[in-house]
C-alpha cells in the first residue's frame, strides 16, 4: 500500500508539472510499470549509481541535492522546456529490504518538456532497471 502511494505521489508530481495536453495515460502506465526495483544492497548500489549517472547525463541542470536515497537537480525556470529531475529510493514494503526507485521529470514550459517528460521517465526506468543486470554480466566475463 505504501509503495502504491509513493508511486502514485511520484507520478502525480510528474503529471502536475506538465501541460494537460501532454498527459498520456499509456506512457503514464508504462512509467509506473517499469519503475526499477532492487532487493539486495549490491543491486541497489548499482541502480542508484545508474540513476545518478542518468540524471547527470540527461538533465542540463546540476545536481542540487544528493543523498543516499534522494537526488534533485536545480529546477527549470523562466518557461524553459529543459528537464529537471527528482529521484527517490523508497522502501517497497517494511521488512522486505527491497526498494523502488521513483523519478519525477518536470520542466517549466506550459507546452511540454524537451525531451517529453514521460519519455524521459520511461528511459530512466529502463536504463536504471537494466543497470544491475549489465554490471553483473560484465563481472561474470
Amino acid at each position: 500500500m505504501k509503495t502504491a502511494l509513493s508511486l502514485s505521489l511520484g507520478l502525480l508530481l510528474l503529471s502536475g508539472c506538465m501541460s494537460m495536453a501532454k498527459l498520456d495515460p499509456a506512457k503514464q502506465e508504462e512509467a509506473q510499470r517499469t519503475a526499477p526495483t532492487c532487493m539486495t544492497d549490491r543491486e541497489c548500489e548499482l541502480k542508484w549509481a545508474a540513476a545518478r549517472r542518468w540524471v547527470m547525463n540527461n538533465s542540463p541542470y546540476k545536481l542540487q541535492i544528493v543523498t543516499g536515497d534522494y537526488l534533485e537537480t536545480y529546477s527549470a525556470t523562466g518557461g524553459s522546456p529543459r528537464i529537471s529531475v527528482r529521484v527517490s529510493k523508497e522502501p517497497i514494503k517494511a521488512g522486505t529490504g527491497g526498494y523502488i526507485i521513483l523519478v519525477a521529470v518536470v520542466c517549466d514550459n506550459m507546452f511540454g518538456c524537451v525531451p517529453d517528460a514521460w519519455d524521459a521517465a520511461i528511459a530512466f526506468n529502463k536504463e536504471v532497471g537494466a543497470a544491475a543486470s549489465s554490471e553483473q554480466a560484465a563481472e561474470l566475463k
